[in-house]
C-alpha cells in the first residue's frame, strides 16, 4: 500500500524535514531518520485504513485522535488533515475534525492541536 507515501503533501512535508536537517548539519542516528518516519506512519495509517475497509459494516464510524507535529526540525505536519485526505482517497467519507485540545510544543512554545477525526465507511469495497 502506497497511498501516504504518494501523497504530494507527504512527499514535501519529508522533503522539507530532509532538507532542513541537512541545512542545520543534523546527522544524529534519529535525526536522519526523521523524512523516512514521517513517510512510514502515513504509509501505515493508509494500510489500517485500507485493510479495515474488508470487515467494516456499511455505516461504520471510525474516530481517531491525532496531534499535529512540529519537532521534527520544526516542520509543521498537520496530521488531522493528512490523515483525513487519506481516508478520503481510499473511500472514506469524513464526517469532521473536532478540536480535542492544544498543547504547547516544548521547543517553540507554541500552541500544536490535537483532533478528533471522525470518519464514516459507506460501504463500498473499491480499493485504491
Amino acid at each position: 500500500m502506497a497511498v501516504a507515501v504518494e501523497h504530494p503533501e507527504i512527499q514535501r512535508i519529508a522533503a522539507a524535514i530532509e532538507a532542513r536537517r541537512i541545512a542545520l548539519g543534523k546527522t544524529s542516528g534519529f535525526e536522519r531518520l526523521y523524512a523516512r518516519v514521517t513517510r512510514l506512519y502515513f504509509g501505515g495509517m493508509a494500510r489500517h485504513l485500507a485493510e479495515l475497509r474488508t470487515v467494516l459494516r456499511p455505516g461504520a464510524r471510525l474516530a481517531y485522535v491525532v496531534g499535529d507535529q512540529a519537532s521534527y526540525l520544526r516542520v509543521l505536519i498537520r496530521t488531522g488533515e493528512l490523515l483525513a485526505d487519506i481516508a478520503c482517497s481510499l473511500g472514506y467519507e469524513v464526517e469532521h475534525i473536532d478540536l480535542f485540545r492544544t498543547r504547547l510544543a516544548t521547543l517553540t512554545r507554541e500552541q500544536l492541536r490535537e483532533e478528533v477525526v471522525v470518519l464514516r465507511w459507506p460501504g463500498a469495497t473499491r480499493r485504491a
